[in-house]
């Protein structure tokens, strides 16, 4: 007799033109829709326990607004918040969700986006049926790319361009997994797919909204699938990881062709491992939750009064040199500490994992080798928002993610402490 029970659904988030976009340093308004946006929502229960997994597409997910929809769902669906992770897909062309640069979230879309969320999960509660469940991991290489290369000067760079002659070599991994998990009815039809793929985004006009290779993905699945259901796809550890291959620059770069081809590959992939992955209709599920308290970069007193003296000096059309100057002070007014919350579920002896920045990939692939659950595949930008998280080495290297900001600001050693805590949550589940 079947234990699982399984719902889920999808809610509209496209914010109305003319609102702030995330995912640059200047300012930008959205003056098209591409495609719309989406709170995907899938809710897991085995009888016992209740877990919700809600994949969103926006460039990442504050604390406060996380909270809230959190809120409105423990009292709506009764699922506690360490039993919920909600994530964004870090699209660069969504709403802003975070102050940073010359960006400006409204929170008039704050409250509506985390309104939905919950929505979201209401519907998919209110949805849940017998199901059946199955995890595989397949593969996708060529559309990954380690972005820091260390050049001829000695200096690590992001993205140097094509074909650039002052390039010695990448300075990290690439994680080419595709962790997916399956849901069905028992019949087999498709409820819904959580996938899990570690690159950064690929791209789309600078003031269009769009879900990006994302939101692709879904409608490539379905049309594989024949059928309607909810696709997601969650971003893996990849804050040093995009879709530009350095030495092959792309033939056509007409919008959407390489987001398009990209969301067609992994969607592939997905599909291929799909049709061998066994499913069960009895399986467990749980949720752990912690918190870690990371320290904070700070300039020091030197540096903090060069960049007041540049700030005080900016233009009215500040440049890079000026926003960052600005950014540094603010962030020096900050606690010299950041709590933030570490996820862990287990749904059989599937393991994932949230954590709640943009994560250097290596993080990534030590924290899979490592955990006793196989496949475990990581959801970044889940929860909250703590901007880079580099390597140690990362940050010895130098370069953009490690340029203090409110976009990088932890210490050196935040990323570790993500990891262990991660591992303990996943040890604690033995037995279970």
């Amino acid at each position: 007799m079947a234990t699982l029970k399984a719902g889920a659904a999808q809610t509209n988030i496209t914010p109305p033109l003319g609102a702030y976009l995330a995912g640059s340093l200047k300012a930008r308004h959205a003056t098209e829709v591409h495609d719309e946006l989406h709170a995907k929502a899938l809710v897991i229960e085995d009888g016992t326990t209740q877990i919700a997994f809600v994949i969103c597409d926006v460039i990442c997910v504050p604390y406060d607004p996380c909270e809230a929809a959190k809120a409105l769902i423990a009292e709506r669906v009764g699922i506690p918040r360490e039993q919920v992770l909600i994530a964004g897909t870090h699209t660069h062309t969504a709403p802003a969700m975070k102050l940073g640069f010359e960006t400006i979230p409204d929170q008039g879309y704050l409250d509506f986006f985390s309104t939905r969320v919950a929505d979201a999960v209401q519907l998919a509660a209110g949805r849940a049926q017998p199901a059946r469940l199955g995890y595989g991991v397949g593969k996708e290489p060529r559309c990954v790319f380690n972005r820091r290369f260390r050049m001829k000067d000695g200096t690590v760079k992001m993205n140097p361009g094509y074909n650039n002659p002052n390039i010695v070599e990448t300075v990290g991994p690439t994680d080419p997994d595709i962790a997916t998990l399956f849901v069905e009815t028992l019949e087999g039809e498709p409820i819904a797919v959580l996938a899990n793929y570690a690159l950064h985004y690929v791209g789309a006009p600078g003031h269009m909204i769009s879900a990006d290779y994302f939101g692709l993905f879904a409608e490539e699945l379905q049309k594989m699938a024949g059928t309607e259901f909810v696709a997601m796809l969650s971003n893996g550890c990849s804050g040093d990881i995009n879709n530009i291959n350095v030495d092959n620059p792309p033939p056509d770069r007409a919008p959407f062709v390489r987001t398009r081809k990209v969301a067609r590959m992994v969607a592939a992939e997905v599909w291929r491992t799909w049709q061998t992955t066994p499913m069960f209709d009895d399986m467990g599920v749980s949720a752990a939750q912690t918190e870690i308290t990371c320290g904070i970069r700070k300039p020091t007193s030197a540096e903090l009064a060069e960049y007041e003296a540049i700030w005080a000096n900016a233009s009215d059309d500040p440049t890079v040199d000026e926003l960052y100057a600005h950014e540094r002070i603010i962030v020096n007014g900050w606690p010299d500490t950041r709590t933030t919350p570490i996820q862990a579920f287990r749904i059989g002896d599937c393991g994932v994992v949230a954590l709640t920045g943009e994560i250097f990939c290596q993080f990534g692939i030590d924290l899979k080798a490592a955990s006793p659950l196989d496949p475990t595949f990581i959801i970044e930008l889940a929860n909250d928002y703590t901007g880079y998280v580099p390597t140690k080495i990362g940050h010895e290297h130098g370069g953009y993610e490690t340029w203090l900001a409110r976009s990088s600001y932890l210490a050196p050693d935040a990323g570790g402490q993500m990891v262990e805590a991660a591992l303990q949550l996943l040890n604690g589940f033995a037995g279970s």
